[in-house]
């Protein structure tokens, strides 16, 4: 999975259209191979002996991409930022430090590893279509889908902040691009600039909390603040650190990390169910006689399993029958296709969070991630078939360690009180979450390497389209779900500083990895389409800067109205350009 892909093949794949023995073709040609993904989709689709099953493949790969971006979320959103939230506030972190560092890197997971998953196979122009393509539909049809719905007045401060740091992002990436190098300095610089954005960030913070503080000591000087005054955050502050997939309301119940809930397995497992058991069993005065010592040991036993059980199934169901019950038909349908993705996740991801029952403690659940997930981090990380002095299989070893750790916590730990270092696991949750979210970002590239084959598609329209309206979606449902709620700040904001987040640290992250291993510059692609997305981007920014000042900061449903036609002109225009019409 984590293996580096470097090869410029002199027949490439896309040519696939013009040869007639198609299976031959992607068998003897490797860069139809060139993707990460588990499964060879062009095999798939080209090799089967009964031809009129390709559309069918077609399809089927349509709906199982669905499924893929479905996963990718849940992933992202259920399970790697509570652990997140736990690991911040273990290492001492501030909110404000934790808000634009850890807890941003897991709002933008999705976003960061799609563009690792694309740089590492050599498709650096997927990746700038994507996160421009995105930034393209934050800007626009997320804020102004806001604005049209619930105009509000936009805070100044922290709207020019985003907006200028995203400006200057936007040129320094289309300016690395034009040149069609990226260095490894340039990486460098990608991070350095999120950086000095954070700065900027926690220092605004520190001095408005500051000035609020001598505010209110004036108006009344016997007040005393708290200490900790200075971490509060604004909803116009707060949209830039959490990500529209915080807030949990109709359809974004199945999107954001609230979507999949557990119950309190306390409410559904009576606590006294045992003792009803045994003094029921006393009262016939079994309890004189070895028998009926053992048969009482025998029922304690049974009604532990029991529940244990119990406990198990209800940390495993993605939703309680009340929550389904409040469910609107989408929500449902979105929450069922996620269903099957979160039962897979939370056999091998830990959950540690202070929003569920117990911090999310399940020690039949936790007993069994134990003993069984470093084996799959063996093996999904490329080392399974290694061999230590000859003999010992290291997937064999890393099992009995895990499983001996698995029997120690399960003898010495409750099933009804977490322990006390219960919290280290959300490193192991940090660790199992950033495999998985790279083996799904890897098989959605897999996916649309075979779209673009398939229907002779640019890497970077594929970008635009699918793999930014996939990673847009979750945010396109809870911001409009905000805004209906009375809050259109929060939303609004995150418009901006999450995709300004992911494509500093989606870009820079991921060209560090790729030039660090190469020890070279990366060559890109800078086509019309990269031009087109960049000047759109821009545009789309600098109408909002223009905008708002002369109407006052007052976002309302002109803004919108603005923002709709700049993203249907740019669409047009980017599908021309792709049909070489343009």
């Amino acid at each position: 999975m984590l293996k580096l892909i470097r090869f410029t093949p002199e027949v490439e794949c896309r040519s696939l259209s013009e040869e007639d023995d198609k299976c031959f073709f992607i068998q003897h040609t490797e860069d139809c191979s060139n993707a990460e993904g588990l499964i060879n989709y062009l095999s798939f689709l080209y090799c089967n002996s009964d031809a009129s099953l390709f559309t069918g493949g077609v399809v089927l790969l349509s709906v199982w991409i669905f499924f893929l971006f479905s996963g990718l979320a849940t992933a992202a959103n259920s399970l790697f930022c509570p652990a997140l939230q736990i690991m911040a506030e273990k290492m001492k972190m501030s909110d404000n430090v934790a808000g634009v560092t850890l807890l941003a890197l897991g709002n933008g997971a999705p976003d960061i590893f799609s563009s690792l998953a694309g740089i590492r196979q050599g498709r650096a122009e997927l990746a700038f279509g994507e996160l421009f393509g995105a930034g393209i539909f934050c800007t626009t049809i997320i804020a102004g889908s806001i604005s049209f719905i619930k105009p509000f007045a936009v805070m100044q401060r922290p709207f020019l902040r985003d907006c200028v740091f995203y400006l200057a992002a936007v040129y320094f990436v289309f300016w690395v691009f034009y040149h069609r190098y990226v260095h490894l300095g340039h990486a460098i610089g990608f991070i350095a600039l999120y950086v000095v954005y954070v700065l900027v960030v926690i220092a605004g913070r520190l001095l408005n909390s500051r000035m609020n503080r001598n505010s209110r000591n004036i108006q009344n000087p016997t007040e005393i603040l708290p200490d900790n005054s200075s971490e509060t955050l604004d909803d116009s502050e707060a949209g830039i650190i959490n990500t529209p997939n915080d807030d949990s309301n109709d359809i974004s119940d199945s999107l954001n990390q609230d979507s999949l809930l557990v119950n309190d397995t306390q409410e559904l497992i009576p606590q006294s169910s045992t003792n009803q058991v045994t003094s029921g069993i006393e009262s016939d005065d079994l309890s004189n006689n070895d028998s009926g010592v053992h048969v009482l040991q025998t029922v304690s036993v049974w009604s532990n399993i029991k529940e244990e059980l119990i406990d198990l199934k209800t940390n495993l169901q993605p939703f309680s029958i009340q929550e389904w019950v409040e469910m609107k038909w989408y929500s449902r349908a979105l929450a069922l296709v996620e269903a099957p993705f979160y039962i897979i996740l939370r056999l091998s991801i830990p959950l540690v969070s202070k929003e569920h029952p117990r911090q999310g403690w399940c020690r039949s659940l936790s007993c069994l991630q134990l003993a069984l997930t470093p084996t799959w981090i063996v093996w999904a990380i490329g080392y399974g078939d290694v061999v230590i002095a000859k003999f010992l299989p290291l997937p064999l070893m890393i099992f009995v360690i895990g499983l001996s750790l698995g029997l120690f916590l399960a003898i010495f730990s409750s099933r009804k009180t977490e322990p006390k270092i219960y919290w280290i696991f959300s490193f192991l949750a940090f660790v199992v979450s950033v495999i998985w979210i790279d083996l799904i970002a890897n098989e959605i590239m897999a996916v649309l390497f075979t779209f673009g084959v398939v229907f002779q598609l640019s890497d970077a329209i594929l970008g635009l389209t699918i793999l930014a309206w996939g990673n847009s979606v979750g945010d396109f449902a809870a911001d409009v779900s905000m805004a209906k709620q009375n809050m259109p700040r929060m939303g609004f904001s995150a418009c901006f500083g999450a995709p300004l987040l992911n494509t500093l640290l989606g870009l820079g992250i991921s060209f560090c990895i790729v030039c660090s291993q190469l020890g070279e510059s990366i060559p890109v692609a800078f086509t019309r389409l990269s031009l087109i997305m960049s000047v759109f981007l821009g545009l789309s920014l600098v109408t909002v800067l223009i905008y708002l000042p002369i109407n006052g900061f007052q976002a309302n449903k002109w803004l919108g109205i603005v923002q709709f036609s700049v993203y249907l002109i740019f669409v047009i225009i980017a599908l021309l350009a792709e049909a070489d019409v343009l």
